[in-house]
């Protein structure tokens, strides 16, 4: 089965951007394809694809060092942000957790009142009881 010129070209550039063939290895292939030579008329100039190649790929290359120059920047202004963030956070949190242990301990010390009262009304009543059989 015989393939189209595209496929042939998006095979080439696939192979290309995989690492498996050099950049002239690729404009080679891509212009015997294409019947060319080194150079080739475009718009009525003559265009060396290499040329154009290598200033897009220093293009390429200055932007995605401009790209992570400006990232790191980026992180070194959020770091004490983020830490100071973190920081807050946590302490909420333990103020939270303070007040939720506050709360617990208040409601184990009710409970124990209501237990010894209930206790102590249980005792009286007993008495009471033991009062009136008596009469």
């Amino acid at each position: 089965m015989k393939s189209s010129k595209k496929e042939e070209r998006l095979i080439i550039l696939n192979t290309l951007r995989d690492g498996k063939i050099t950049v002239d290895e690729s404009i080679k292939l891509l212009n015997a394809i294409d019947g060319c030579h080194e150079g080739f008329e475009f718009g009525g100039s003559n265009v060396n694809v290499e040329e154009k190649f290598e200033k897009f790929t220093s293009s390429l290359d200055s932007f995605a060092k401009e790209v992570g120059e400006k990232a790191k920047t980026t992180y070194k202004d959020l770091e004490p942000k983020l830490k100071s963030g973190t920081k807050t956070v946590i302490e909420k949190t333990m103020s939270v957790l303070g007040d939720i242990n506050k709360s617990l301990e208040e409601s184990l010390e009710n409970m124990k009142k209501a237990e010894e009262e209930e206790e102590k009304c249980n005792e009286n009543c007993v008495e009471n009881c033991e009062e009136h059989k008596e009469d």
